[in-house]
């Protein structure tokens, strides 16, 4: 009986998730698709773009469709009198509530992929295919990649270039090295320094420096050391903040691996850790909005609140709990708040809220 019952329950929230879900990324994709065409878009370049950016429109689409689904699927219980049903036969409202818990761990799992493995390979994709292509797109940006050493690459017209990261609160580099090429592209010098300070102009200054010359003649290379040296460099602070939006197309594992190497250097990584946990933040919020619809199984009577009702207020806390969210985030990217609080901290409350909600009225 139990069974039957939670299989009814089961099959009304996964009804509702689809169909919010259709409908929501109806709406979304046909602005999308109709703004393509206005700026004079291809149908393939447009049907691209669109595909590549379901993971980000995803990412936002997913919890309101869990919230939807939850509310949806308890008013049509409501409307045909089974919810009250349900409970006389002895379905308590703890049972419900675990039912649907265990149904949001789909679509949290669901948002965990698509944020931490989807959203970076879109990411890629647009890079490779797209945005190099750009004239405002820096050069530089469209050579650079992260392997698996941690450094980031690029070149120029006369040299490589290798650092772990750039400081752009200090504008500086960390664990630069320069390999200078001959006019016949052959390596020629080599230079390796802990840190690169940008000072003014394409001027740099590189500290601790080993340099290592004679590379391209028969005799054997000469290695020289200085504490300073001044340097030229074609590129200025702007072309290596460009290599951040590299970041994102990291996977949640590359990312944390790239902010656990930032921490072993003196960078403040906190945008990085806010890129991070808010993936985990969002995962959450699928769960949190799955749950929070649910106090109204406690007025199991159809006739006992409106669905107008319930709608209205549902819509007024999504609005207030993202308006409240972004502002939190907003805070930790400024380093006002800590990270953990700024990306956890508002889903956490509203957690509170729904067990309070819960607590208050399992008895009834």
């Amino acid at each position: 009986m139990m069974y039957l019952l939670s299989k009814l329950i089961s099959k009304e929230w996964y009804k509702a998730l689809l169909g919010s879900m259709i409908v929501l990324f109806l709406l979304v994709s046909i602005g999308d698709i109709i703004n393509g065409f206005l700026r004079n878009y291809k149908v393939d370049r447009i049907l691209i773009e669109y595909i590549l950016k379901l993971p980000d429109l995803s990412g936002k689409m997913l919890p309101i469709s869990a919230l939807l689904a939850s509310l949806f699927a308890i008013n049509r219980l409501k409307a045909h009198s089974e919810l009250m049903a349900i409970l006389a036969a002895g379905f308590s409202s703890a049972r419900i509530y675990r039912l649907i818990l265990m149904c949001s761990f789909s679509i949290s799992a669901i948002q965990f992929l698509n944020l931490g493995y989807l959203l970076p390979y879109a990411n890629k994709v647009k890079r490779q295919e797209f945005e190099k292509s750009r004239k405002n797109e820096s050069k530089y940006l469209a050579r650079s990649t992260i392997g698996t050493t941690g450094l980031i690459w690029y070149k120029t017209d006369n040299y490589f270039t290798s650092f772990r990261a750039f400081d752009p609160r200090k504008q500086e580099l960390k664990d630069v090295t320069l390999y200078f090429l001959s006019p016949e592209y052959k390596l020629s010098e080599v230079y390796r320094a802990e840190t690169a300070k940008y000072l003014e102009g394409n001027n740099w200054q590189l500290s601790h420096v080993e340099i290592i010359h004679s590379l391209s003649n028969e005799e054997f290379p000469k290695s020289t050391t200085a504490v300073n040296m001044l340097i030229e460099l074609s590129e200025k602070p702007y072309d290596f903040k460009q290599f951040e939006s590299d970041i994102t197309t990291l996977n949640i594992f590359e990312l944390r691996n790239f902010i656990n190497r930032l921490n072993d250097t003196d960078i403040n990584s906190t945008e990085y850790e806010i890129m991070f946990y808010e993936k985990l933040s969002l995962t959450l919020i699928c769960i949190i909005f799955s749950l929070f619809p649910l106090a109204g199984i406690f007025n199991p009577n159809r006739r006992s609140a409106g669905f107008g009702k319930s709608v209205v207020f549902t819509l007024l806390f999504t609005i207030f709990f993202w308006a409240i969210h972004s502002a939190s985030i907003s805070l930790g990217n400024s380093g006002k708040i800590p990270v953990a609080l700024a990306t956890l901290g508002i889903p956490s409350l509203f957690t509170l809220y729904i067990l309070s909600i819960f607590y208050k009225n399992r008895s009834l």
